[in-house]
């Protein structure tokens, strides 16, 4: 057992625990009364976010993108209505990306049809910005999504977004698919998955899950064969490359053999 698996198993609890809250929360942004904020939330293109802690209302607008604030529990309606965010004072290209795909999977009913495009199937946005904390580290997806194939099994999926070719994505990806891997773990992340999607899906009995890298896109005349070496030492990793043209174009970067 490595490093990072010991810290997990020795932090069972403590995850356990966390993922409770997190599923009670998103109860919580189901029930009639977060969901009378629906039409306020729309109209600032905003959405419910639970985490574990309480339930945000989070920006997807390409201007504020990901910026948000916490619901109060005592008038959540007249928080939404006052509340004004600002423009970010930098450049946020990884939040910029990771809104303009929520606003897709809002706009098709929860569906990123864009990824299901590419890596064939079905891909369902459950949720942003997962972070959960073992005894030592913080674990975080950029986005946390569900995949059904071709033939109607769904598996989970953990993406990471990046700016920039940066290797050490990968090694993200993985590390929070040990959490959702985890046998003691991954019935509670499924559930949370159907709460926040409404839908029941037909798992598949492994416990195996999928992750998928974003990153920008080569140039067609670039060749990158060091990190397509690289790529190979991860199972499971989809990658797709992201041009900014308007907002964005993607495309499926395809695992080719080094000799």
């Amino acid at each position: 057992m490595d490093t990072f698996d010991s810290d997990i198993s020795q932090s069972l609890q403590i995850l356990k625990d966390q993922l409770s809250e997190l599923v009670n929360y998103a109860l919580e942004s189901r029930t009639e009364r977060y969901q009378r904020l629906n039409d306020q939330l729309s109209r600032k293109e905003l959405w419910l976010r639970p985490a574990v802690g309480g339930i945000s209302a989070i920006s997807c607008h390409g201007k504020t993108p990901q910026l948000g604030f916490r619901l109060s529990t005592r008038d959540p309606e007249r928080q939404i209505k006052e509340k004004r965010l600002s423009r970010p004072a930098r450049p946020t290209p990884e939040k910029e990306l990771q809104s303009w795909l929520i606003r897709n999977a809002r706009k098709s009913g929860g569906r990123l049809t864009l990824l299901g495009d590419f890596l064939g199937g079905q891909y369902w946005f459950v949720s942003d910005e997962i972070a959960v904390k073992t005894k030592s580290r913080k674990i975080v997806a950029d986005l946390l999504l569900v995949k059904i194939d071709a033939e109607g099994q769904a598996c989970l999926v953990n993406a990471e977004l990046k700016s920039g070719r940066v290797m050490e994505t990968f090694k993200q990806v993985i590390r929070f698919r040990a959490v959702l891997e985890h046998p003691d773990l991954q019935s509670i992340w499924r559930r949370f998955a159907e709460i926040m999607t409404g839908e029941t899906f037909k798992w598949q009995q492994s416990l195996e899950t999928r992750g998928i890298v974003v990153w920008p896109a080569l140039s067609s005349s670039s060749v990158s064969a060091l990190a397509n070496r690289k790529r190979q030492e991860y199972e499971r990793v989809d990658l797709i490359g992201y041009r900014e043209i308007h907002e964005y174009s993607l495309d499926c970067e395809k695992l080719t053999e080094m000799a």
